[in-house]
């Protein structure tokens, strides 16, 4: 009894579940947000998606629309291909610049409401749109969306700990003590390159730090467990020597110096323990007073471009240090709501202190 009971169970599953054939899906991998020209049509939406050709060959296909909405946008790209469009393979969503000026939460709150995607899903901008990117023909990739996955997940692998996803890029949205920061990729001679880190205050794109930049961006993110100091520095008599810093992060902390209600000072404390890959001055390294020298010239640099960072991060008035986060637990909640925190933010006196330690001198001058 028991058997047939079984049975007729496992029979009513299998008649009721709707079969997916891989070869009649569009698993889409990666979408791009635009802006048009068109106010009735005001987005662009670029899709793109892997397909099987006719003699057996792995290709993509993209498919470019425009709509009022991304629903709508998507609706229309539904109309242009005879498979069913997937979400939950997507891999990355791309956002041109002019789009994530005017504010890309509209579109991510869009994409979190999809419960085929996954707040893992990677974001990312494009300097110019989104399109020129996902539609480029790289030479020798198949497909541009896992190109652009593998970059932002090596972009992770190097950070340790700072994750362009929507899920981090909510976080650091909906916490008012910081901002959020995405990468921008342009296309440069027929390749997608990176370019640096956008900037937002909330969900709209501010500025976009040069890669010299943004490299000591993250020197001074406490996240940033690990990374590449590579800078020219001063070692006298008009001389300029190369260095390449293989680092380790071992301390970190902001201070703020302040009354509760008026947070007037902060310092970020950094301490970094590294590995000399690369030197190109005339003196001998390995000798220790030289690498006393060294350091000194190391921390030097660190703390004058970094103040020029600081004060520029000011002045646009965005936080992706979450200074604000370490002036927020100075104070009672009513304290925190009537604080201008960009205003105050914008006003206080930023310091970094740094101590560099070389560990090693690896085997070059």
């Amino acid at each position: 009894m028991n058997k047939v009971f079984v049975s007729i169970i496992v029979f009513f599953l299998t008649g009721c579940a709707e079969q997916r054939i891989i070869d009649d899906l569009a698993l889409i991998n990666a979408v791009g947000y635009d802006v048009t020209d068109n106010e009735k049509n005001p987005l662009k939406l670029t899709v793109t998606f892997p397909i099987i050709t006719k003699d057996g060959k792995y290709d993509r296909k993209t498919i470019l629309v425009e709509g009022k909405s991304s629903k709508e946008a998507r609706e229309k790209v539904r109309m242009k291909t005879n498979l069913k469009l997937e979400s939950g393979q997507m891999r990355v969503s791309l956002f041109g610049q002019e789009i994530a000026n005017k504010g890309m939460l509209p579109l991510l709150n869009s994409l979190v409401r999809d419960p085929s995607i996954g707040t893992r899903a990677k974001l990312a901008l494009a300097e110019d749109e989104a399109s020129d990117i996902l539609m480029l023909q790289i030479k020798n990739e198949g497909q541009n969306a896992t190109y652009l996955e593998q970059f932002l997940t090596k972009l992770n692998r190097e950070s340790l700990r700072t994750n362009y996803n929507i899920y981090q890029f909510l976080r650091d949205y909906y916490d008012d003590g910081i901002d959020p920061i995405l990468p921008v990729f342009r296309v440069e001679k027929n390749n997608i390159a990176y370019n640096g880190i956008g900037l937002f205050q909330e969900d709209k794109l501010v500025e976009i730090l040069k890669p010299s930049e943004a490299r000591y961006l993250f020197l001074f993110r406490e996240e940033m467990k690990q990374g590449n100091f590579v800078e020219q520095i001063d070692v006298g008599e008009e001389e300029k020597a190369s260095i390449m810093l293989n680092y380790e992060l071992k301390e970190h902390h902001i201070k703020i110096q302040s009354s509760s209600t008026n947070p007037k000072k902060a310092s970020i404390y950094i301490k970094l323990i590294g590995d000399v890959i690369e030197y190109t001055g005339k003196e001998e390294i390995s000798d220790p007073k030289i690498q006393k020298k060294i350091e000194k010239l190391i921390t030097k640099k660190i703390q004058q471009e970094g103040k020029e960072l600081i004060v520029k991060l000011q002045k646009l008035q965005v936080d992706p240090l979450g200074i604000n986060r370490y002036v927020r637990n100075k104070m009672n909640y009513k304290e925190w709501k009537a604080l201008d925190k960009y205003q105050s933010y914008q006003d206080m006196n930023i310091n970094i202190e740094a101590n560099i330690i070389i560990n090693s001198s690896g085997k070059w001058k």
